[in-house]
């Protein structure tokens, strides 16, 4: 059993997966596997992971499926993993050289079920490199973490965590991340956090959080359908006021202002606005009073205000000026 498996999710990178590999073969941490799966990439990103392969037998291992969306690859690579811990990096990200070292030794000395490292942004250019702000101001782990960035790729879980509790990615959609890395978190007891930048995220225009198909948009909420049904199967209602808080920050904050920013007819925009508002009112009937409203930041808190009186062009406003 390696320490730690790194799963890497393949399709159309060949001028990023380069990086990526490079800063996992020269990991600190030597005993790891790094698992890549290719998801039916159309260009040559197989010739440059086969190169890795060659290079580095004992570290990069290689496989190959059909065309099924990142949270297929990463099911894939979750399958046919054997490290005792499961981390994730997305194929035209990288990251520094001690960042799985870290974690781990993190991970065996507190005997924790997740670890949670801070990020770098990084322009598409490689040019600049900004710290992502670590947020870790809550009076709980279990709110830190619930409440921090919801994506895997900053974060180590324990395999037996993902295993036992058959938690997987919904494939062929976005926010995939959202409802694995709740369902991993309710399912764990303990949890670390490391308050360094260690993954860096490449901000790329044709990335999912910078796409401008507003529709699919709504597609955060089957990631939330999925996670109430979830919380029903299992009896966690205890978790509820936090989730409905996720939702607040996630649906009503992040993916209205997402669908404001975007370059997109203004009637559809409203559709889809209506759309989320509307999900909201029916999941959440009372989430105008949840207790954590008082914790999003001033910034956040002032958005919120603004699209609860439907002042759009406001919003629009605040980030032009930015």
């Amino acid at each position: 059993m390696k320490k730690i498996s790194i799963i890497i999710p393949v399709w159309g990178v060949e001028q990023y997966i380069g990086k990526c590999l490079d800063s996992l073969v020269n990991q600190k941490l030597e005993d790891i596997e790094i698992i890549v799966v290719n998801d039916g990439s159309p260009d040559n990103s197989q010739k440059i992971i086969d190169e890795y392969v060659k290079k580095y037998p004992d570290k990069v291992k290689s496989y190959i499926k059909e065309n099924g969306g990142q949270g297929s690859a990463r099911n894939y690579g979750i399958e046919v993993s054997t490290g005792e811990y499961i981390g994730f990096v997305d194929s035209d990200d990288f990251v520094e050289l001690d960042m799985f070292e870290k974690l781990y030794n993190k991970a065996k000395q507190d005997k924790s079920d997740i670890v949670v490292c801070g990020s770098y942004n990084v322009s598409e250019d490689y040019s600049k490199k900004e710290k992502d702000v670590f947020v870790n101001n809550y009076d709980t782990d279990l709110e830190n973490v619930l409440f921090g960035k919801m994506a895997v790729w900053n974060k180590i879980y324990k395999r037996n965590i993902i295993i036992d509790n058959k938690i997987t990615f919904k494939e062929k959609v976005w926010y995939e991340d959202l409802a694995f890395t709740l369902k991993a978190i309710i399912n764990s007891s303990k949890f670390s956090f490391i308050d360094e930048s260690l993954y860096d995220y490449l901000i790329r225009q044709g990335s999912t959080m910078n796409n401008s198909n507003v529709e699919r948009n709504l597609e955060i909420l089957q990631a939330f359908d999925d996670v109430l049904e979830y919380i029903q199967q299992t009896k966690k209602q205890k978790y509820m006021e936090m989730i409905e808080f996720l939702a607040i920050d996630h649906i009503y904050v992040s993916a209205i202002v997402r669908v404001l920013r975007a370059e997109a007819d203004n009637k559809l925009k409203h559709d889809v606005i209506d759309k989320l508002i509307n999900y909201m009112e029916k999941n959440f009937p009372n989430f105008k009073d949840n207790s954590y409203i008082n914790t999003l930041s001033r910034n956040r808190k002032t958005i919120y205000n603004l699209i609860t009186l439907k002042q759009y062009w406001l919003v629009n406003l605040i980030f032009k000026l930015k």
